[in-house]
């Protein structure tokens, strides 16, 4: 990195440290100072900048012209430049399929001598360069790698064993000075075992380079998926490793579909837009098309509805792998877009789908044994035992010391409200019904769910897609015929018999709309969870065709993927990161106080296009951002508590920092950029 003389005598001036990268570069482009000023201490340097900086450091030997001097981390246009020269870099199509890393390891490994060279016909591969050792000018060892599986090749190009006529004097030389790690390069030669009877691949022309890398891969901190310090790509070619879970993640798929075509089930694919998104109690993402600009469109937040709709048309077991998206926060297991998988089979009763999970969960630990992080320590014994199970109800009563109210009943709510006030447990933000069940179970059993554990006869309320019935040992509670599978603490496996009831589904609507409604002392209106199932008018429809009894069941596939690599973070098994790394570059929305902010930006500087005098009078907004930022039209905006100054004590800010800058030019005048 080449400095100006100006920054590097502030740099010194300041008493700032130099980093070391920079020191050699530094010393060697000094310029020199006036004769007034003390000469550098460095022998040999005559007079510097440095002020005795140099002098522990070795004198730097001269350049040699750029095209003959091949720098570690020079910018891509200055590579491009010197690949360019060297003809190297012209992208060139592929003449014919090259054998494959893997399969040229598979046809000669363990069949050469020490120090063989196979009298065989010449082998083209193609491959991304991982490592470069040279061993003198005419000798250089390159290891190649490609996917998948991370297969390495070493090829060995010298100079002797080239054809002359592809090989100048000074071939080998040329093309090792230019070659980088990330380069994508073709090697033309013959199976031959190295001294120490390693595999390789004797070059007999000079390699092709088929898509250099013109930048440095970083061997240090390429960040990770949240953050993107880097882009993804970059990170990947840093860290082969990570390419690992996006294999895992494609292994557990094929896993799970592998199980379910076995047990004649059909792939299917349902619309990710549509008019509404039903199927959850989640908040959608809403949005238009150009086509209907009219309409209000939603990203699905399950599949739920559409694979039952195919069920009343008749078919019998189907599934569906695939995006979900709900508007809601990002946490250790939650992320907006998430990949489920979802099936739903005729005549499948809760002891079935548990049952058949067990076993899928079993071939799915076998299908990515590989990548298995002691995976199978959390699911328990199988086979050999079924996996426990935790009656919601009776042990809530058990933990708790006392029984829950008749959730049917008007004071449901309160009572429960009254039971977390004496319990001093933290109240939900929307208190509703079902929230609080929800939050004694995440309070109370679900933390407790290391191994593989169901969880059984779920609250009516908590399940308003599922069938429901009296609990054997409390008639006065209503439960669902669902069961949620639980390892580590986290829910990885929704199942339950679906309601097929037309009448029975549209109670359950209009009940899960008067838990959304939260009363309101007085003529206040009552606040409503916007995140509550909403009544699906179309779906009851759908239901009076006549839905067969149904199982269905609905798996997180990026959980599940979590728990078998041992990720603690879902960030860390999605291919881009989460949400908050793929939409780091989004054009930021402005809200209204932003927009009044910038109004009245605009209002003060048309007043000083008219009158100065005027515009003196009004407020503007100091421009430099305090908080976080909202991108408008006209630029950088802060959040509406930043501060805000008259315009003359902004005029005063302007002269002092002129005055400063004009101190520093006498003081450095001397200087010449």
């Amino acid at each position: 990195m080449l400095l100006g003389p100006r920054v590097r005598e502030l740099m010194i001036t300041a008493n700032s440290t130099i980093p070391d990268i920079m020191m050699p570069r530094l010393a060697g482009n000094c310029r020199p100072r006036p004769t007034t000023e003390a000469p550098c201490l460095r022998p040999g340097a005559g007079s510097c900048l440095h002020r005795g900086l140099c002098s522990s450091l070795p004198r730097p030997k001269k350049h040699p012209p750029f095209k003959n001097y091949r720098l570690s981390n020079v910018s891509p246009e200055v590579r491009r430049e010197e690949l360019a020269a060297a003809g190297f870099i012209d992208y060139p199509r592929i003449e014919r399929l090259p054998t494959s890393i893997a399969s040229f390891r598979e046809q000669w490994m363990d069949r050469l001598k020490t120090g063989e060279t196979a009298d065989s016909e010449e082998y083209t591969v193609n491959g991304t360069i991982y490592t470069i050792r040279s061993a003198g000018s005419k000798l250089c060892f390159v290891d190649l790698v490609s996917q998948p599986g991370n297969v390495r090749l070493q090829a060995t190009i010298q100079q002797n064993r080239l054809l002359t006529q592809h090989a100048p004097d000074n071939a080998v030389r040329n093309f090792t000075k230019l070659i980088r790690c990330g380069d994508h390069i073709s090697v033309q030669g013959k199976p031959y075992a190295t001294n120490s009877g390693d595999l390789s691949i004797l070059a007999t022309s000079i390699p092709k380079m088929l898509s250099p890398c013109l930048h440095s891969i970083p061997t240090t901190n390429p960040g990770d998926a949240s953050d993107h310090a880097t882009d993804r790509h970059v990170e990947l070619l840093a860290t082969p490793s990570l390419i690992n879970t996006i294999v895992a993640r494609a292994r557990l798929t094929e896993a799970m579909e592998d199980f379910l075509r076995s047990k004649a089930f059909h792939r299917v694919y349902t619309p990710i837009l549509a008019a509404s998104a039903g199927g959850a109690t989640a908040r959608p993402f809403k949005t238009t098309a150009t086509e209907f600009s009219d309409r209000e469109l939603a990203l699905r937040i399950s599949p739920e509805l559409w694979l039952k709709r195919l069920i009343v048309g008749g078919m019998d077991r189907i599934f569906e792998i695939g995006p979900s998206f709900r508007n809601e926060g990002l946490d250790k297991t939650h992320n907006p877009e998430f990949t489920t998988c979802e099936f739903y089979a005729t005549n499948w009763t809760l002891e079935t789908l548990i049952t058949e999970t067990q076993a899928m969960i079993n071939d799915v630990a076998k299908g990515v044994e590989p990548f298995n992080h002691e995976f199978h320590k959390s699911i328990g014994k199988w086979p050999g035992e079924l996996w426990p199970r935790i009656d919601f109800i009776p042990e809530l009563n058990k933990v708790l010391g006392s029984e829950l109210p008749d959730l049917s009943s008007p004071s449901a709510r309160e009572d429960l409200l009254r039971l977390f006030e004496e319990k001093s447990l933290p109240i939900p933000t929307t208190p509703t019904l079902p929230r609080l069940l929800d939050k004694l179970s995440s309070i109370y059993i679900e933390p407790y769910c290391l191994h593989a554990t169901w969880i059984i006869n779920i609250p009516e309320c908590l399940s308003p897609l599922a069938k429901s019935f009296p609990h054997s040992d409390l008639p006065y509670q209503r439960v669902a015929a669902r069961g949620e599978l639980f390892i580590q603490g986290k829910e990885v496996v929704n199942c339950y018999e679906e309601e097929n009831s037309p009448m029975e589904q549209k109670r359950k609507f209009l009940d899960q709309q008067r838990h959304a409604r939260l009363p309101k002392e007085g003529e206040t209106p009552d606040e409503l969870d916007d995140e509550a199932m909403s009544i699906d008018d179309d779906y009851i429809r759908c239901l009076e065709w006549g839905l067969p009894p149904t199982g269905g069941w609905g798996c997180g596939v990026d959980r599940l993927l979590m728990m078998i690599l041992g990720k603690p973070n879902i960030k860390d098994v999605l291919t881009f990161g989460n949400l908050r790394a793929v939409t780091r570059g989004a054009e930021k929305v402005s809200t209204g106080v932003e927009n009044s902010a910038r109004d009245s930006y605009k209002a003060s500087k048309d007043a000083e296009e008219v009158s100065p005098d005027m515009a003196r009078k009004v407020p503007v907004v100091i421009e430099a951002p305090l908080k976080e930022d909202v991108a408008t039209e006209s630029g950088r905006w802060t959040d509406p508590e930043r501060q805000i100054e008259p315009e003359g004590q902004r005029e005063d800010r302007k002269l002092e920092k002129k005055r400063i800058q004009e101190e520093l030019e006498k003081k450095f005048a001397y200087f010449k950029l």
